[in-house]
């Protein structure tokens, strides 16, 4: 592999890193919105079902995931997460 192909692969590199970015970005603020658009529903029942069904297509099969949720949900039930000190 000479230079000008190392420095292409890392510029492709840099321009995949460059793009995942701005996708995070664009996930983080349409996570936002949706948990804007979801605390203005009134019924809590509708709410609890919209935020589950999201959780579950967010999690898919992704057992890792699936896990953290649930530990995550678990910390939130018991109000660890309003606990400083406590780490999951």
């Amino acid at each position: 592999m000479d230079v000008e192909d190392l420095l292409a692969e890392l510029v492709e590199e840099e321009e995949e890193e460059v793009e995942e970015d701005e996708a995070l970005a664009e996930v983080f603020r349409l996570a936002n919105r949706l948990i804007k658009l979801l605390n203005e529903i009134k019924s809590y029942e509708i709410r609890e079902a919209a935020s589950l069904t999201l959780i579950k297509e967010l999690v898919g099969d992704d057992e890792v995931l699936r896990g953290l949720a649930t530990k995550m949900l678990q910390d939130m039930s018991y109000g660890m997460d309003d606990d400083d000190k406590y780490v999951s």
